[in-house]
């Protein structure tokens, strides 16, 4: 995460409370306890915190983002895997390409690295978010217009956490009361009632903003650079909120939120809030998802071939991948798991992540009005994307409800390349098969392999369960 423009002293302050409130046992439910007393503890930040470390606590919630992205099994990997959008070929590590290309006969390991990493990482980021708004609510050092601000702060974080939990468990569910960390409460049944929260929670954030004033009380790094106020980051929220209106099948209000957020057919498709980086800045390791092309290295990504031979010709996001001068070839129980593409979406250590942005939100505007029989709006979304996006011509194809969904599919697989959504896209869509469309397959989905729609409910959560019934 990029906090050039933070002071010294909260950057300390943030790192050790972030230690603190991310700090995990062999459940996200815990806390370990911290003995150190050069360390902040808990107390002394739920108790009166002083204005520097409840800003501490805030860029200590922004930076938790990037856990699920710093991790052995982390977030776009995991994601990309499952949706067979990148294979990870690891000569020192078969459960990539076979356990979770589904060659286990007895599924996913729900203690394996793939199952624990980036749950446990968004796991923490809720933590800090019911810190952040605890230690708010007991001190004295903020206004009330200023405590407005940085509750919508903690609610936004809190639901982009969970929202990245849901959607690692999908009908799994999540739990979603977890003020009390030492009293959680039970994993939803299914996903609806968790996105119900998730969107209250966006729903919170957005009114307790327009209540915050017309400035934050406490900075946000360089990665919010036109969503740094309460107006802005009120657009940020409310892109979530149309993100999240879109899975729960509310494609009303998905038009509503996009109304009120950044979208638009003629502005940047790159705008948008980001997690940025700067490596060896403060403990920073650069973006984790970099690899040189060509590496030969233990572990590397691969993209499966259809995903070049399915592209329309001339789209101009194949620049996202590069043929391989030695291809890798490994091999499980069911056969040869080959790649011939590197992914170069993030083309160096600093390459930013985008958390949303407009191209995505263009994308939700085509679905959500081919869903509400606005054909002729959703055609001109997406020949937005078509045309801006991926240098294509206009579409030409049928436009039934049905074959734009479709095409919208097609767009978002190659606009959103290991990003963590085409999986999710998948499941939510009904399509989670080997051909998932006319122009579109999943590789290694046939015989001996499995598609999952969900990781396994991680064993630490069982087992609490299991314990506090």
């Amino acid at each position: 995460m990029q906090f050039s423009n933070l002071k010294p002293r909260t950057l300390v302050l943030a790192t050790a409370l972030t230690a603190l409130l991310g700090a995990s046992g062999c459940s996200p439910t815990t806390i370990d306890p911290v003995t150190d007393p050069n360390n902040p503890s808990l107390e002394s930040v739920t108790a009166n915190a002083s204005l520097t470390q409840i800003n501490a606590l805030v860029t200590g919630l922004e930076a938790s983002y990037r856990l699920g992205h710093t991790n052995n099994g982390s977030y776009y990997q995991i994601t990309g895997t499952l949706g067979r959008e990148v294979i990870i070929l690891a000569s020192n590590e078969n459960r990539w390409y076979a356990e979770i290309l589904g060659t286990r006969t007895t599924g996913l390991d729900n203690a394996a690295f793939y199952s624990t990493g980036s749950y446990n990482a968004f796991a923490r980021m809720i933590r800090a978010a019911n810190v952040l708004r605890q230690s708010t609510q007991a001190t004295s050092v903020v206004t009330d217009a200023q405590k407005q601000g940085i509750y919508a702060f903690a609610d936004t974080y809190e639901a982009l956490g969970k929202l990245m939990l849901l959607n690692l468990m999908g009908e799994n569910g999540i739990r979603i009361d977890v003020a009390d960390y030492l009293r959680p409460g039970k994993f939803t049944t299914g996903s609806a009632p968790a996105l119900i929260n998730i969107r209250q929670l966006l729903d919170q954030g957005a009114s307790e903003l327009a209540k915050a004033g017309t400035s934050f009380s406490f900075p946000l790094s360089t990665g919010y650079a036109g969503f740094n106020t309460p107006a802005t980051f009120l657009q940020f929220n409310r892109a979530l909120a149309a993100r999240v209106a879109l899975y729960q099948g509310d494609n009303a209000g998905a038009l509503t939120a996009l109304a009120a957020s950044f979208y638009s057919r003629t502005g940047s498709l790159a705008t948008g809030p980001q997690l940025t980086f700067r490596p060896g800045t403060g403990g920073d390791e650069g973006n984790l998802y970099y690899q040189v092309p060509n590496s030969n290295g233990a572990t590397i990504v691969t993209v499966p071939d259809n995903f070049v031979t399915e592209a329309e010709t001339g789209d101009l996001r194949l620049s996202k991948v590069s043929l391989r001068t030695s291809p890798r070839s490994l091999s499980n129980s069911v056969g040869t798991v080959s790649g011939n593409y590197d992914p170069v979406v993030y083309t160096s250590q600093t390459t930013p992540l985008s958390i949303i942005r407009n191209e995505e939100l263009v994308l939700i505007a085509a679905e959500a009005r081919a869903k509400t029989n606005d054909l002729t709006g959703a055609v001109a979304d997406i020949n937005t994307i078509r045309t801006r996006a991926g240098g294509l011509p206009a579409y030409s194809g049928a436009s039934t409800q049905a074959d734009l969904v479709n095409e919208i599919l097609r767009q978002r697989r190659y606009s959103l390349f290991y990003e963590g959504q085409f999986w999710v896209d998948l499941r939510r869509l009904g399509k989670l098969n080997a051909n998932p469309t006319p122009s579109i397959s999943l590789a290694y989905a046939g015989t001996g392999y499995k598609l999952f729609d969900r990781l396994a409910k991680p064993f630490a959560e069982v087992s609490w369960d299991n314990a506090n019934p």
